[in-house]
């Protein structure tokens, strides 16, 4: 007689799936009501932002408002941030904001048209000195406004969570591990197969360089995640290429970030009294690293701090003008996050960082040099051992034209890549009679000015925008490419932070076009350097004449890729495996 073991672990599956689901959501929905009674309109414009399948309902709803507030939310909803930057200056220039219009505004990076006009709710401002790091100005206005809003208990508790000395109000009720432990336990930010980023590619990368070097990696990802970012169906662990990602989902978020750490804890806790580990690992910013410290010493366990960013800069980056730029990097945010990330580095037992830049940078901050080790961007070896296909084949596999001299990237479009200037260097470059096109591959914020600018710059033929893609289909999109070019402006970011995606292009064998910045330089090597594989940030006229230089020279073209696959294979992941290995086996002694 056939057992009845199978059915009944089928009906245990089903139960449980439909309880997480029920569980998720009643986290979303909680979550979504919460944010639509404290300010629906600021919940309209984060829907349109985080939800592009909701722009279409709220377009039609956008109908119903009147003058300049229609058209600022058309422009928004479009997608369209330089449009909509520039309908906000037409705006301000006759007169004040509506709130719609100011919630606009910040969605659009440019809270320094909201902070100082009086005429403009209370709410709204004081979200837009916080989005200017001026976080006392912020709780100011609301304890005098609205002393008893959750916008108030959340900023004030943000602000304390990012001055150091601040701890988190956080128990552990369990005892420390003792006995055998094994691993590394990562605390991510978010991950793959939810999250596709330079981020959660990296993440994924280094845990199957670590479980490589037989350090038995696992994760686990933010309180609430994927749940908040529209993953309703997300299962409570995601095994993505044998490598484990845990969900830490509660049926309900807490409603003030100290307390959603808290959350965070003790869902780090509990995992790590499960797979005990014999150490935590987690990345930038600070409070994933306030959880993990609290989480260690509650465990009796060291911790490793992977400084991948500065976010500081990142988001001094994305703010819209000169004078938002300017208030936010003389903020109390700004210098407050600082001092935080070092504190946080200083108490870890090992920091890794990508770039020297961003070494230099921390032991400038007092964090100790011999504690901060340099773990780069790498590739797998496969990259360097798969026969690469000719570009112009490439191209016709994906349906693309196989005439022409293709450049272009795989990257998120947002403004400090830099990619208005390679479309007017495309530009420069075919009015000089070179058939250059460009490919760019990924999606973002930018994304749609920059299509516009390629209309207006004439390259409507010549100029492909793909959007996401997914991640296995990447690679085949960078082989379409002649040269991969990364064109990053001149910024605090940009000068400190390294990206990914140059040494995955220079692996596949594709000549690479850099701006001139600190990190791109330290990544491509003084020998690529010497070759000509840097230009100047900002200027399209160089690029533009470097990409004339490889389209008409393909001697040029061989020799750059063949020095970027000289150089990619110095930046394997098993080689980088090393540096962690050794450094948490340190720590662990």
């Amino acid at each position: 007689m056939p057992s009845a073991a199978p059915a009944s672990r089928a009906r245990a599956g089903a139960t449980a799936r439909i309880r997480r689901l029920a569980s998720n959501a009643s986290m979303a929905s909680s979550t979504a009501l919460r944010s639509i009674v404290d300010d629906p309109l600021t919940f309209g414009i984060q829907l349109g932002r985080r939800f592009p399948a909701a722009r279409g309902g709220l377009l039609a709803l956008a109908r119903a408002a009147r003058g300049a507030d229609r058209e600022l939310v058309e422009r928004w909803l479009e997608g369209d941030v330089a449009a909509t930057r520039a309908t906000l200056d037409g705006v301000t220039a006759s007169g004040s904001l509506s709130r719609l219009g100011a919630e606009i505004a910040q969605a659009a990076g440019r809270p320094e048209l909201v902070a100082d006009d009086p005429s403009i709710h209370p709410l709204t401002r004081a979200r837009a000195h916080w989005q200017l790091g001026e976080a006392s100005a912020a709780i100011a206005l609301l304890a005098q406004h609205a002393p008893r809003s959750r916008l108030h208990r959340a900023l004030r508790a943000e602000l304390a969570l990012m001055t150091p000395g601040t701890r988190l109000r956080w128990t552990h009720r369990g005892p420390a591990l003792a006995g055998d432990r094994d691993g590394v336990l990562h605390l991510l930010t978010n991950s793959l197969p939810h999250t596709q980023s330079g981020y959660t590619v990296r993440s994924h990368a280094v845990l199957q360089a670590q479980r490589g070097a037989g350090l038995a990696p696992t994760a686990i990802t933010r309180v609430g995640y994927p749940v908040v970012v529209g993953g309703l169906r997300a299962a409570a662990l995601d095994t993505v290429d044998g490598i484990d990602y845990h969900r830490a989902l509660p049926a309900r978020l807490a409603p003030t970030p100290d307390g959603r750490l808290a959350q965070q804890a003790d869902a780090l806790a509990a995992l790590a009294a499960e797979v005990r580990p014999a150490v935590l690992q987690t990345t930038t910013h600070y409070p994933n690293a306030i959880v993990v410290r609290e989480v260690a010493e509650a465990l009796g366990l060291p911790w490793a701090y992977e400084v991948r960013g500065m976010l500081e800069q990142t988001w001094v980056a994305g703010l819209g003008s000169d004078e938002a730029r300017a208030r936010a990097l003389a903020s109390e945010r700004f210098r407050l996050t600082r001092e935080r990330e070092a504190e946080l580095a200083s108490a870890a037992g090992v920091v890794f960082t990508l770039a020297g830049s961003m070494r230099d940078d921390l032991a400038a901050r007092g964090v100790p040099a011999e504690r901060i080790h340099l773990v780069p961007n790498g590739i797998d070896e496969a990259l360097l051992e798969r026969d690469v296909p000719p570009a112009a084949d490439a191209r016709e596999a994906l349906g693309l034209p196989r005439e022409g001299f293709w450049v272009g990237s795989t990257s998120s479009l947002v403004d400090y890549e830099g990619f208005d200037v390679l479309i007017d260097a495309v530009a420069l470059a075919r009015a000089d009679g070179h058939d250059v096109r460009m490919l760019l591959v990924g999606d973002g914020a930018a994304r749609a000015g920059l299509e516009r600018r390629a209309r207006e710059a004439g390259l409507d033929a010549a100029a492909v925008f793909t959007g996401r893609v997914p991640r296995e289909r990447v690679v085949a999109y960078r082989d379409a490419l002649d040269v991969f070019v990364v064109p990053r402006r001149d910024s605090e970011v940009t000068r400190t932070v390294a990206p990914l995606k140059p040494v995955e292009a220079m692996a596949s064998g594709r000549p690479l076009l850099a701006s001139d910045l600190p990190p791109l330089a330290e990544t491509a090597g003084p020998e690529l350097a010497r070759s000509g594989a840097l230009v100047a940030p900002d200027d399209a006229e160089a690029l533009a004449q470097r990409i004339a230089q490889l389209a008409s020279r393909p001697a040029l073209r061989v020799d750059a890729a063949a020095l970027g696959r000289q150089r990619a294979a110095r930046l394997t992941w098993s080689a980088i495996a090393r540096t962690y290995a050794s450094h948490l086996r340190a720590i662990c002694e």
